[in-house]
């Protein structure tokens, strides 16, 4: 990918972030506007309620997917750091910004000690909040059960991110991680960009990510981390 010189850069982060809070403008006006048909509207109409919840629905829709564009753009933008990272504090930062959708999947989230690698504390925090909040959007019956463990080889570390979810067959391991792939369709929430989001992170580290999964048998997705590592 072309590396644009830090001007440009500059303008092109501007630019997204005033196309970003435009697109959000329209999504307030489709939500007061619906808020004030329910208010007029006979609520006993399940026609009528239909309809609303369509037009909510999709509005709910576009703004994570707005939401999710401003943050892998502003994330593939960013100038990254490369600083000693404690991983436990990224993943404690990762459970305190997804705290209200663990809470709302009564989701258990255990961890073995991390190791402290050079890196980036915003994206690798980023990188366990895509991981984690996935095995929300697509648990099973159970309350999510998430577990992240290290292992450390000569050359790099391995994280790993297992959950006991709703899985996925093995064939589509490598199409999971593309933009926009929902293999689920819309039954579940989300844009399809957080495992792509992962990934990028892991690819600007020097590692890769890779996921293993059966239906019905929850998945693990693990990455690594380059040797360079601090403790």
């Amino acid at each position: 990918m072309r590396i644009l010189p830090l001007s440009n850069k500059e303008s092109l982060k501007e630019f997204l972030s005033i196309t970003f809070h435009d697109l959000r403008e329209p999504l307030r006006a489709i939500r007061a506007g619906a808020e004030k048909m329910g208010e007029s509207c006979d609520s006993s109409d399940e026609k009528v309620a239909r309809n609303l919840r369509f037009v909510t629905d999709g509005a709910d829709r576009l703004e994570g997917l707005i939401r999710n564009l401003a943050d892998f753009s502003t994330e593939e933008l960013r100038e990254m750091e490369h600083v000693s990272v404690p991983l436990d504090r990224a993943l404690l930062d990762a459970k305190n910004h997804l705290a209200a959708e663990l809470s709302r999947n009564n989701a258990v989230l255990t961890n073995d000690p991390l190791p402290v690698i050079q890196g980036d504390f915003h994206a690798l925090s980023l990188l366990f909040r895509c991981l984690i909040d996935n095995a929300c959007k697509f648990r099973g019956q159970a309350a999510p059960a998430i577990y992240v463990a290290a292992n450390q080889t000569p050359q790099e570390w391995i994280v790993s991110v297992r959950d006991n979810g709703m899985g996925f067959d093995p064939q589509y391991r490598e199409q999971i991680f593309k933009p926009f792939e929902r293999l689920s369709g819309k039954k579940y929430p989300g844009s399809g960009l957080g495992l792509t989001m992962a990934k990028r992170i892991v690819e600007r580290h020097g590692g890769r990510i890779w996921a293993e999964s059966r239906p019905d048998q929850g998945s693990v997705f693990s990455f690594s981390l380059s040797s360079n590592i601090a403790a």
